[in-house]
């Protein structure tokens, strides 16, 4: 599913998608859920966006941003 990931941090770099939203939504023909990622120490701090068909809702990938 490299395509979908591609598509996901191409959305965030051109501001189409902001990861600070957190929660469930849908997104296109997707629905996403991004989580914040926040470590103890010495790890940089990010989001996780799992992102499943909108249909059925079967997983298709995750991207750590």
């Amino acid at each position: 599913m490299k395509n979908i990931e591609e598509k996901v941090k191409r959305a965030i770099e051109t501001n189409k998608l902001n990861p600070k939203v957190l929660g469930e939504r849908n997104w296109y023909n997707y629905f996403i859920r991004i989580t914040e990622l926040v470590w103890a120490r010495n790890f940089h701090d990010g989001y996780r966006i799992e992102v499943y068909e909108k249909q059925y809702g079967s997983h298709l990938t995750t991207v750590v941003i």
